[in-house]
């Protein structure tokens, strides 16, 4: 790693710090951080310093079980409508969000600003991409799971 990327990478924890992020250490040397979301309760984010630019990565669902085509092309049209912020798929059809920021571009406020479009992109975007690609019956109400993590009542552990 150089040392253009060792700094860089020391001022985006620092910034993510700022923000009140409690970001962790990742081993790639890049950072994680936890962001509240009212439709999946919690989005990890990994941010990854390069040469010139900020990675910024977040794992919005698995790869759907049906209709993948209505998922990829829904997929494709939010793209035309977003800021900063791409969907994509990883090797096994499991969907992301990511984006770039330019390191002359970053700084506390361009981060949350980037933070910010991301929460309210799975917001917005997470039920109905879940729903086209997987059989979950009208009358199931997809949310945040529970406070505390628990299984809901009725709910055996597996």
């Amino acid at each position: 790693m150089s040392a253009e990327v060792i700094l860089l990478n020391a001022r985006v924890g620092a910034y993510l710090k700022e923000l009140d992020l409690a970001p962790s250490a990742r081993r790639d040397g890049g950072w994680s951080v936890a962001l509240p979301s009212l439709k999946r309760g919690v989005i990890g984010v990994g941010v990854l310093a390069r040469e010139r630019t900020v990675r910024l990565a977040s794992f919005v669902m698995r790869a759907p079980d049906r209709d993948h085509q209505a998922v990829y092309r829904r997929m494709l049209e939010r793209n035309m409508q977003m800021a900063y912020w791409r969907f994509g798929i990883d090797s096994d059809g499991d969907l992301f969000l990511t984006a770039h920021l330019a390191d002359d571009q970053l700084g506390p406020e361009s981060l949350d600003a980037l933070l910010g479009l991301l929460v309210t992109y799975v917001d917005e975007t997470y039920e109905g991409l879940v729903r086209t690609g997987f059989d979950i019956p009208a009358h199931i109400q997809l949310g945040a799971p529970p406070p505390g993590g628990g299984a809901s009542p009725g709910v055996a552990d597996a």
